[in-house]
């Protein structure tokens, strides 16, 4: 579910409808940049370190950058044409524009509103606080998630809500929106079009499949309903990969362990 979009301005608020009177700016001497501060819906503060990218017609990545501690960004499109600019942090719900053109040499000031997303956490166990979470992927990975397209988390309610609809594993993954298939071979995918790992079935086609890992091992996609669910607490989802981490994790980052 997406948040309510906003262009804030210094004394007006314009909603999507007006985005494409608001968002032509004059022409300058810098290439397509568009700029401007995330704050939260709530209280008006600075969603910072969030993920920003600019997106194509067909939804795909063009560029990303991120917002700096005081919830500002700035991000140039290689190109003129047309793109969705699209938001996301770890604790908020996701935000985007609708579709608009940026002219050569534009120059475009877009704010957003982020509303936070509940975190119900599961009421016999809390697995992992949020900014922990963070912290360990930003070290494994060696930037923030929030400023990878796609990055998703889920815990808490939200998995043992996902695990009492599954019937199985791979239903599992797919009340969480992560698609999984059984054919020639069992493909997890992604959310995302055109970062996974590509395999070749035997008729000759080439299908996008995910890599699958638990608590940082990998595991062949085959075994997907060989996992013992009752004991998954954070599912954690990057473009091309599926991460599994169980109750028993230790996420006191380690150099050099094992990772998927």
């Amino acid at each position: 579910m997406r948040s309510r979009f906003a262009i804030l301005l210094p004394v007006l608020t314009v909603g999507a409808a007006a985005l494409g009177s608001v968002l032509g700016g004059p022409a300058s001497l810098e290439a397509q940049e568009v700029r401007g501060r995330l704050v939260d819906a709530e209280n008006g503060a600075a969603v910072g370190l969030a993920g920003v990218f600019l997106l194509d017609r067909e939804r795909e990545l063009v560029v990303g950058s991120a917002s700096d501690t005081a919830g500002y960004y700035a991000i140039t499109a290689p190109a003129a044409g047309e793109y969705y600019l699209y938001v996301q942090r770890l604790g908020y719900f996701e935000n985007e524009t609708p579709l608009f053109e940026a002219e050569a040499e534009g120059s475009y000031g877009v704010d957003f509103e982020m509303r936070p997303e509940p975190f119900r956490l599961d009421p016999l166990s809390v697995t992992v606080r949020n900014e922990e979470l963070e912290r360990f992927l930003t070290l494994e990975i060696g930037v923030n998630p929030n400023s990878v397209f796609g990055y998703r988390s889920y815990q808490g309610m939200r998995v043992q809500e996902a695990k009492l609809k599954a019937e199985d594993n791979t239903d599992f993954l797919r009340e969480l929106y992560i698609p999984v298939s059984h054919g020639i071979q069992v493909c997890v995918g992604s959310i995302y079009r055109g970062h996974a790992q590509r395999t070749t079935g035997s008729a000759g086609g080439e299908r996008e499949c995910g890599a699958l890992s638990v608590d940082g091992y990998d595991l062949p996609n085959e075994h997907i309903e060989e996992i013992d669910l009752d004991k998954i607490a954070v599912v954690v989802v990057f473009p091309g990969s599926v991460r599994l981490y169980t109750r028993d994790f230790d996420w006191t980052f380690r150099p050099g362990g094992g990772g998927a």
